[in-house]
């Protein structure tokens, strides 16, 4: 018996012997007394935790990516120092970036010089440049001409494919009709002879169960398991059936799911090649207006200095200017800080070793407060909620967690959805990545009235116990709602008053007479008999020992 704890069993019995003028001695039946502990219901909360298996993590982590790749020529921290913010962690050779500054330095130069080329007039080569255009544009419009005849012979496909599958839709759509109607058939032939078989299984097993109560029925409960297994056979068989015709419906249903799906997909398919067509037509015209453009300009340009040389100028002069911006960015990539105040969890670079850029050379962990993050069941989630406390463990050590986001999606393997709670001074006793135990309530009820778990019994899915009233057990019907491990709430057949038995015994029987020896764990004291009654009492004993030996003799 689940949970049940074992107390002493107290067996009064008084023997009253009288003689009788023949000298014969007659003996009472024994009283039988069982002791028992009792309990008053409290009324109050019972909520049941569950446990789970969460990972902690610093509430704000970075990992450190260099932006620049070459050889680390300084390093200033090591794992479990501690930074501040803009502290400088290590040093990327700079020797490339520095060439590439005089580089576009060197452009920018080139670009001031080819400024007092143009405002010179160098016109054969503006000319040429002209002339290049115009001729890539008209090999463009011959190049999108044959795009589109191409796309009109896919078109054309498309239209024919989406014909076809049409044309055997409404067969396909026939098809489906009648799986349905077969489907329907055999569905109501089936219905009445599934229940009816498993009506007949649970009539055989309520016999068994009544006939395994009462021994000597091995036999019959043989019998009637062989029958439930024929009906089980039959009731598989006839499920088979109904299978089958389900596949068949099935069959028929991807027939014409499959013909739909491939008629949208033709159509969208001649969708997109309209617009595609379409778009390389507005291409065109786009292709011509600036030939258009580009011829008049060219026509312009023949006998005539551009009033437009200063700007082109300053553009390219500009343009050299974000070169050099951009080379001295890469100086800046050589010299690596640290973006937040924390401690260095892992570093992955040292001196005369290789940076990469892109992969992570230091992780830092701000870790005053801590994230431990868990899954659970949507119940639990729908119980739950932002601020709810809950306690994080691990290795005998226990913190306070409040929780700080509930997810709204399951995970697509595990079905479960997301939680973190924020947990505060951890300090080091929460690495960063290790598994924690986490106690979250998830059911609670308050109000009612509450038993010890010890103290119920069930039987037949039934729940009673055993109440003393007037120094007799009795056994009472409740209605149990919530249980932990330890306790269960009563949602009726008992008062606040009730003297519930929460020790158990084997003779537990209802209207057996009860010697209650504690109340709610305190022990009753029994009130000991005079000593002049105890010597009467021994008188009738000694007596009839007497009477018994001499009728023996």
């Amino acid at each position: 018996m689940n949970g049940k704890k074992l107390t002493a069993v107290v067996l009064l019995a008084a023997l009253s012997v009288s003689t009788a003028a023949c000298g014969k001695t007659e003996e009472t039946p024994e009283a039988e007394v069982v002791a028992v502990e009792v309990q008053t219901p409290r009324t109050g909360e019972l909520t049941v935790d569950t446990t789970y298996i969460g990972t902690a993590a610093p509430q704000e982590q970075v990992y450190v990516i260099p932006k620049a790749s070459g050889t680390v020529t300084e390093t200033f921290f090591e794992v479990g120092d501690t930074v501040q913010e803009g502290d400088v962690l290590f040093r990327i050779d700079d020797e490339a970036a520095q060439l590439q500054m005089a580089s576009a330095r060197a452009a920018y130069a080139s670009a001031q010089a080819g400024v007092t080329a143009q405002n010179g007039g160098a016109r054969e080569l503006q000319n040429f440049q002209t002339e290049e255009q115009m001729r890539q544009m008209r090999e463009s419009l011959a190049d999108t001409d044959e795009q589109i005849d191409d796309l009109e012979d896919d078109l054309k496909d498309a239209k024919n494919t989406e014909k076809d599958l049409q044309a055997k839709l409404p067969k396909a759509q026939q098809a489906l009709a009648a799986a349905q109607a077969a489907y329907a058939t055999a569905e109501a032939a089936a219905t009445p002879r599934i229940e009816a078989i498993k009506l007949e299984i649970a009539r055989k097993q309520e016999k068994i169960n009544e006939l395994s109560t009462v021994s000597g029925n091995s036999t019959e409960v043989a019998a009637l398991q062989t029958e439930i297994g024929i009906l089980q056979e039959r009731l598989a068989a006839v499920n088979q059936e109904l299978a089958g015709a389900k596949a068949a419906l099935n069959k028929a249903q991807n027939m014409v799911t499959q013909l739909q799906s491939g008629i949208a997909g033709a159509s969208s398919g001649k969708s997109q090649l309209e617009s595609a067509i379409d778009q390389i037509e507005d291409g065109q015209d786009t292709i011509r207006d600036n030939l258009s453009a580009a011829e008049q300009a060219y026509a312009i340009t023949q006998n005539t200095v551009y009033p437009q040389t200063d700007a082109v100028g300053s553009a390219q002069l500009g343009s050299a200017s974000v070169a050099i911006n951009s080379a001295q960015m890469q100086l800046d990539f050589c010299t690596v800080k640290s973006p937040i105040s924390g401690i260095v969890e892992s570093v992955s670079v040292e001196k005369n070793g290789m940076a990469a850029a892109g992969n992570p050379a230091y992780i830092i962990s701000n870790k005053e407060a801590m994230t431990v993050t868990f899954h659970v069941a949507e119940k639990a989630k729908n119980v739950l909620a932002v601020g709810d406390h809950v306690t994080v463990e691990r290795e005998g050590a226990e913190w306070d967690g409040v929780l700080t986001e509930i997810g709204t999606m399951t995970n697509p393997q595990t079905r479960l959805f997301q939680v973190k709670a924020t947990v505060t001074g951890a300090g080091g006793s929460l690495p960063n990545g290790v598994s924690v135990k986490v106690y979250a309530t998830t059911q609670r009820d308050a109000g009612k009235l509450i038993i010890p778990y010890d103290a119920v019994y069930f039987s037949a899915g039934d729940a009673y116990v055993y109440c003393v009233e007037d120094g007799r057990l009795v056994k009472t019907d409740v209605v149990v709602g919530l249980m932990n491990d330890t306790e269960a709430v009563i949602e009726e057949g008992l008062s606040e008053s009730s003297q519930v038995v929460s020790s158990w015994s084997s003779r537990l029987r209802n209207g057996v007479e009860a010697q209650v020896v504690s109340i709610d764990g305190e022990a009753v004291v029994k009130q000991e008999a005079p000593e002049e009654n105890a010597e009467n009492e021994e008188t009738p004993a000694e007596d009839g020992g007497e009477a018994v030996t001499e009728e023996a003799e």
